[in-house]
């Protein structure tokens, strides 16, 4: 997928699940981290370590807590500033995880070892294809109409 795609996708899938701007704006902001952390030798890079699930998975259950799900955007200043970091990079890194199954329906990705790629999920599309385009909007139209019943 491209970066706006992830972007719009992650966006889309945690403000229904989670009905909250804030948990949704920090997961879009973390949906492209994988791959810019790959920086200029990405084409050697690509899809490796920046894609493995277990270090994302790591990295939130070190800022795990409870009160994390409960995001409370004006309020959440008054808690301090090392909660709302921590909130935030929870988000962030949730986002980062989205990016691993959202790279999957359009290719390999790093299952069980970080170096090997493997074919988890079907490829749906390739990447920067119309396919790509019918997908993200189906999705995005699929999810309004599942948030309109539940």
């Amino acid at each position: 997928m491209t970066w706006v795609s992830h972007s719009v996708v992650t966006y889309a899938t945690m403000f229904v699940v989670t009905h909250n701007v804030y948990i949704a704006g920090a997961a879009m902001l973390g949906s492209t981290f994988p791959d810019r952390i790959e920086g200029p030798l990405w084409q050697m890079w690509h899809r490796s370590y920046s894609h493995w699930f277990v270090l994302y998975v790591a990295v939130m259950a070190l800022l795990w807590s409870p009160d994390i799900l409960s995001v409370n955007g004006p309020f959440l200043w008054k808690e301090g500033l090392g909660h709302t970091a921590r909130t935030f990079f929870f988000w962030f890194f949730a986002g980062a995880l989205l990016h691993i199954p959202e790279d999957a329906i359009c290719g390999p990705v790093p299952f069980l070892y970080p170096t090997k790629r493997t074919t988890v999920l079907p490829r749906l599309f390739r990447v920067r294809s119309v396919g790509e385009f019918f997908f993200v909007t189906g999705y995005c139209m699929l999810l309004y109409l599942l948030n309109k019943w539940i």
